[in-house]
């Protein structure tokens, strides 16, 4: 009888001391893995969900500025004279980029260089109707720039006017990533 009392006390020793520490140091280890390789993934995999929003947003942006007349001389009836031509009313000077007066409104804007200088980083963003559109862009924003350039987009001096407008938009998501969207528009 006295084999069984034996072989019950070792069942019920436990885990010695160096077990225990060894156990302390992998779980140590395995979190300090887990916090700094597997837990940051997990804001990164939000990354190409917003960097596809961040193209569409940019991309309407760019179509309804595309959409709009060259210039605020240019002729809106047909095309037949374009400004800047001989004969024809001289194209606004980039230093008058931006709203065609001080309480025109994004839905009164009628020309390209009227977005000039136009962001929107706070107030919820609209489309070009007005209607709200925070709910599917939450803590983006953009802001748009115009100026004259050449062909190949170059922006030229100030003051110089060229036969083309590159349109910038910088749309920001809400991890503070920028991405920058261009086209040229001619004056055709």
């Amino acid at each position: 009888m006295s084999k069984p009392r034996k072989n019950a006390a070792r069942a019920q020793q436990g885990f010695t001391l160096i077990e225990i520490i060894v156990g302390i140091v992998t779980l140590g280890i395995s979190i300090v893995l887990l916090s700094v390789i597997i837990f940051p993934q997990a804001q990164r995999s939000a990354e190409p969900i917003l960097q596809s929003r961040a193209a569409t947003l940019g991309q309407a942006i760019l179509d309804e500025i595309m959409s709009k007349s060259f210039d605020e001389n240019s002729d809106r009836s047909g095309g037949a004279e374009r400004c800047g031509e001989t004969g024809a009313t001289s194209c606004t000077l980039e230093v008058d980029f931006g709203p065609d007066g001080a309480g025109e409104t994004r839905d009164r804007f009628n020309d390209v260089d009227d977005y000039d200088g136009l962001n929107d980083t706070t107030s919820p963003l609209e489309d070009a109707l007005g209607d709200e559109i925070a709910a599917r862009y939450s803590g983006f924003g953009y802001a748009i720039s115009v100026c004259y350039s050449d062909s190949s987009g170059e922006c030229l001096n100030t003051g110089a006017i060229s036969l083309f407008k590159r349109v910038e938009v910088t749309v920001t998501t809400s991890l503070g990533q920028d991405f920058q969207f261009s086209a040229i528009r001619g004056n055709y």
